[in-house]
């Protein structure tokens, strides 16, 4: 998820999950934002009962600790990054929890181990839990080791020689480990989409033990009525477009600009808002690349944002971008911010992209376009120029959102696949809500 958005204080019910506790390791900030975690774990799993240990990385300082809320606990390391070695004593004391945790599994104290995004890490926790009986799950939201050997070889990240040599060998070692080893003793494994499914069984695991679960939305919280539109004086009197997203970059927000610069040239007094956190570096970047385009006045950042204000920008916006990539790592993701979107009923310019060809086609609620400010402009354009148009297509995103990707139906398929997976004494079979 792109905004702040806290996981809401939810009360377990005697739900067909009442009693399991997982044990969740993910390399995810704590606390936590993005969404699949706040909502289909911390909202709706925990509602149904299950209670979750987490191991995430803390984004502040502090002490080593275990956070109690409520359901949920939160085993957090000693993160003290302003000391000499700070990020390296981190990271050992991360990987000491890590242990501490995989040996409480080895014992059986969890009736679920559930492993996202941690390639090596999975190899560690599958064989603890061997030992102990326990099924040890695999979340692949998204294909990190790929995504590590393109950042290295293309230098996305401004890294130097050495450590873009190092991260090749290490993405090269860890797919093989990881495919050869982790994956295959995984209990069953999740992946974003079908198309991730395919790829995946193409590297030799069996279809029958993957299981899609795409991005989605909890729609009675990205809900357009109960949300505030934000009232800018930037935005008065001009037409208006969002891009929403975790971190803002340059190498997805240049076409954006690129769009922005386009549209100017046309005769369009349009404004972009940039809603997610922008670094130092990326910022610089930025507005150099505004400054060519002439487009300097016309961006605003917003920064990370609560999840109300974030969706009163997409709320008061005209029409929202979804620009994606479509190389071997991203192409097999389903984009969260387009779902956003259309939960609050925006009319949506996404480019080429298996998921986003199905939601915008399927849902009607906008237009696909090449990966190019040029063609984006032209999408946008369309919609600028018949506001009652752009409105009515935003306006089918929401019922197709409730049908299709709404966490509620999404936790359905999460519960029914967990106790599939439980010990028959800890099962309790009872349909989903």
């Amino acid at each position: 998820m792109q905004a702040e958005a806290e996981a809401p204080a939810v009360a377990p019910e005697q739900g067909a999950l009442s009693g399991v506790r997982m044990l969740f390791v993910a390399p995810d900030d704590y606390p936590a934002f993005r969404v699949d975690l706040v909502e289909l774990f911390s909202n709706h799993l925990v509602s149904r009962g299950l209670n979750i240990d987490w191991s995430l990385r803390p984004v502040q300082d502090g002490p080593a600790r275990v956070d109690e809320r409520g359901a949920e606990r939160f085993h957090v390391a000693r993160r003290q990054m302003s000391e000499r070695f700070g990020v390296l004593r981190y990271r050992m004391a991360e990987n000491w929890l890590r242990l501490k945790l995989a040996w409480s599994a080895a014992r059986g104290d969890y009736d679920v181990v559930q492993i996202r995004d941690q390639p090596l890490w999975a190899i560690t926790y599958t064989l603890a839990c061997k030992i102990s009986g326990t099924p040890c799950l695999f979340w692949m939201s998204y294909p990190v080791l790929e995504g590590r050997l393109r950042d290295a070889l293309l230098n996305l990240n401004s890294m130097s020689l050495p450590a873009r040599a190092v991260r090749i060998v290490y993405a090269i070692v860890a797919d093989f480990l990881f495919y050869r080893l982790a994956l295959p003793l995984s209990s069953h494994i999740i992946v974003q989409s079908k198309r991730m499914r395919e790829r995946v069984g193409f590297r030799g695991i069996p279809m029958e033990k993957m299981t899609p679960v795409p991005m989605g939305v909890t729609t009675e919280r990205y809900n357009a009525d109960s949300i505030r539109a934000i009232e800018d004086p930037r935005l008065a009197g001009r037409k208006s477009m969002a891009y929403l997203c975790a971190d803002v970059v340059s190498i997805l927000t240049n076409l954006t600009m690129d769009a922005l610069a386009e549209l100017v040239a046309e005769g369009h007094d349009a404004v972009l808002v940039l809603i997610g956190a922008v670094s130092d570096l990326e910022r610089k970047d930025l507005e150099a690349r505004m400054e060519k385009l002439g487009v300097s006045d016309r961006v605003i950042f917003t920064g990370r944002l609560p999840l109300a204000e974030a969706l009163g920008w997409v709320k008061r916006v005209d029409v929202c971008l979804s620009p994606f990539m479509m190389d071997s790592a991203q192409q097999v993701a389903t984009p969260t911010k387009l779902v956003e979107y259309l939960a609050m009923g925006r009319p949506v310019v996404g480019t080429v992209h298996y998921d986003q060809n199905e939601v915008i086609h399927g849902s009607g609620a906008g237009f696909v376009t090449a990966y190019t400010g040029k063609a984006i402009a032209e999408g946008v354009a369309r919609l600028f120029t018949d506001p009652q148009k752009a409105e009515a297509m935003g306006a089918r995103g929401p019922a197709w959102v409730r049908a299709n990707r709404d966490y509620r139906h999404l936790a359905d398929t999460v519960e029914r696949l967990y106790l599939s997976h439980l010990a028959p004494d800890r099962a309790r079979i009872r349909q989903p809500r």
